[in-house]
């Protein structure tokens, strides 16, 4: 097998039974009733055949095509992570030259963008796929897209994993979240989803979003709110980077460039383009036998929608869901690859657009009328 390609592509066995319900098997359970999986998963990572699909679905036929496209490429991630800095970069030092409030307004737009970018190389580096080497993949991925963020990649790994394994259940952390936040529960009319992405715009659930990301943070780490504990090297590389970061701040004077260049559009443009992005990726609806009615993709995402809610091919969701050995860059192959079964159903796992016209997701997720728009379902603390 290739360098980098990931080790736990199954060649499409399913097992029986364990805590969860029928359809929601663990790894450990399929491994003992597939022997002929390729390799046994590593402790938070997550293989490909846990997606459970009840559709007519030959993952066998599949399994070269997937070793293929799992190979990870060191010169893409670090150049994925390289360009966000660039453009982030170019947007301060376009502020510093102009200082006028639109050329403020404008650059906080624009690295807004690239905070979400920065979050989805985060998640690329939660399934290894940054870098081939592990330890460089995670440190990479710490001290560059995640610290700035004010999260840890072990600590969004953990969430990540269980999101997978548990897909719409009361295991699945991202489902009891938004259970939580009835603005999390979509299709609605689209006056009300409107005022929601308002609301998202103007900071008025910045603190539900913090909410959300405690327990991938170092200081929620180290309260014991959530995550693994952290590791030496953790502790060591974070001190580095926040002694470096106050340094550099410091030095520039750039305090007031951070708070209102950084702090702000994260708590508030970032996070409006955030929820787009994970409403369109799963409806926070109960599980079903089959993971492919709570998984999307989006198949012809516009280059703003790119740049600004699906960066790094985040539009892919399903492809990803079910092979999540796949780095982002290999995804619309992948995609095209899947187009050739019935997996797809437009309208409902497939869209268009995020946006605009009537095969959007955007259609889908305003489509409620005033008594249809549904309400958070109880959950389990």
């Amino acid at each position: 097998m290739n360098r980098g390609v990931r080790q736990g592509v199954a060649l499409g066995c399913r097992g029986e039974g364990n805590d969860l319900p029928a359809f929601r098997q663990s790894t450990r359970a399929r491994q003992e009733v597939c022997p002929q999986m390729l390799a046994v998963p590593e402790p938070l990572s997550v293989d490909d055949s846990e997606a459970v699909t009840s559709r007519a679905f030959e993952r066998r036929a599949l399994t070269a095509s997937v070793r293929q496209l799992s190979v990870v490429t060191n010169a893409r991630g670090l150049w994925a992570v390289a360009r966000q800095w660039l453009i982030i970069a170019l947007s301060v030092a376009f502020v510093v030259q102009v200082d006028r409030w639109w050329a403020w307004v404008l650059a906080a737009v624009v690295i807004s963008s690239r905070q979400h970018a920065l979050l989805s190389l985060v998640h690329e580096a939660s399934h290894h796929h940054l870098l081939t080497n592990r330890k460089l993949n995670d440190l990479v991925s710490d001290l560059l897209c995640a610290f700035p963020m004010n999260i840890t990649t072990e600590g969004y790994r953990k969430e990540h994993v269980e999101h997978h394994r548990y897909v719409n259940t009361e295991k699945d952390p991202y489902w009891r979240t938004a259970q939580r936040d009835r603005a999390w529960i979509f299709p609605r009319t689209r006056r009300s989803a409107a005022l929601v992405l308002l609301g998202d715009m103007v900071g008025f659930f910045s603190l539900s979003h913090l909410r959300i990301v405690v327990p991938w943070s170092y200081t929620g780490r180290s309260m014991g709110k959530g995550g693994p504990p952290i590791s030496r090297a953790e502790h060591v590389r974070y001190a580095l980077w926040l002694a470096g970061f106050i340094t550099f701040l410091t030095l520039t004077g750039g305090w007031l460039h951070y708070l209102l260049l950084w702090s702000i559009p994260s708590l508030t443009l970032m996070m409006m383009a955030f929820r787009i992005r994970a409403l369109v990726e799963h409806p926070f609806t109960p599980a079903t036998p089959d993971e492919t009615h709570e998984t999307r993709d989006v198949e012809g995402a516009t280059w703003l929608e790119r740049f600004f809610i699906a960066p790094f091919n985040a539009s892919y969701h399903l492809s990803h869901h079910l092979f999540p050995s796949v780095p982002y860059y290999h995804l619309p192959a992948l995609h095209q690859r899947l187009k050739q079964t019935d997996l797809f159903r437009p309208g409902e796992n497939h869209f268009q657009t995020y946006l605009g016209g009537d095969k959007s997701a955007w259609s889908f997720l305003t489509s409620a009328s005033n008594q249809d728009i549904p309400h958070p379902l109880p959950v389990k603390d």
